[in-house]
């Protein structure tokens, strides 16, 4: 996704074509509906006015997905003395996780823009798939400094540094929003409420009174959620954890195998 345009909403295919038409499709979309009316809830109790709102779209793909992407298109507005300044981009793209029992974020991004451009300050984003070059969950920049951009120049030949220096030689010079810093990983990664609540603090948004109670709550049913599946993945752990404090943990016959930091997020 860090290759995409951010925010640019693909066309809805039919739903025959994506699969979320098969028996588990009403409860997919079930899932992510919810999803989305947590979001909207969220942004109705901490942005003023009509700012936007979060839709789902059906995508295609090689099993059932479905997206939860901002409207309108450009972004949702953010204003300063009811003046729009920024625009928050947010896609998330869902389906079940790899027990096919709970809803994962398989990709997502969220990215602010000044008002009237189109390349972003900043983007998070988050792909469950990523290989080892790019961190799973990750940060662009896109900014400029030249202290940095002259590091970056001078890169080594060695895994990213290897394709940078390449695009030195034929002439291109490197930018700072290429560089992907990591962010928690599949599990501990930044939520909406975050980059909403960092907006808001950070450019002296206009908001509803009460909107820190939203955020907070948001925020919080995102970190349990987030919580339960890392447990899932690794069980032994959680159980050593409880048992510290003092809790009596009964084992099934056959205990799970604690899983690597590679799988999807859990829900949103």
């Amino acid at each position: 996704m860090s290759d995409d345009a951010p925010g640019r909403l693909p066309a809805a295919p039919d739903e025959a074509a994506t699969g979320v038409d098969r028996p588990d499709g009403d409860r997919l979309r079930g899932e992510v509906d919810r999803f989305a009316d947590e979001l909207r809830a969220t942004l109705r109790s901490t942005v003023p006015g009509e700012p936007g709102t979060f839709r789902v779209v059906p995508a295609s793909g090689p099993t059932p997905y479905l997206a939860v992407q901002q409207t309108p298109v450009e972004g949702i507005g953010l204003a300063v003395d009811a003046v729009v300044v920024l625009r928050l981009r947010a896609t998330f793209e869902c389906g079940w996780d790899h027990t096919g029992t709970f809803l994962a974020v398989r990709r997502s991004t969220m990215s602010a823009t000044a008002e009237g451009t189109d390349e972003p300050l900043f983007r998070y984003d988050y792909d469950a798939g990523s290989d080892e070059k790019v961190p799973a969950a990750h940060l662009n920049v896109h900014g400029h400094r030249d202290e940095l951009v002259f590091a970056m120049m001078a890169a080594g030949h060695r895994l990213r540094g290897r394709a940078r220096t390449s695009a030195v030689r034929r002439g291109r010079v490197p930018r700072v929003s290429t560089l992907h810093f990591p962010l928690g990983g599949h599990r501990f990664r930044p939520s909406f409420e975050d980059v909403l609540d960092m907006l808001v603090r950070e450019f002296g948004l206009d908001t509803r009174p009460g909107w820190r109670a939203a955020i907070c709550a948001g925020r919080a049913r995102w970190r349990a959620v987030q919580l339960r599946a890392a447990v899932r993945d690794d069980p032994g752990a959680a159980v050593e954890a409880l048992a510290g404090l003092g809790y009596e943990v009964r084992l099934p016959p056959v205990a799970a195998v604690a899983r690597a930091d590679a799988a999807p997020g859990q829900s949103q």
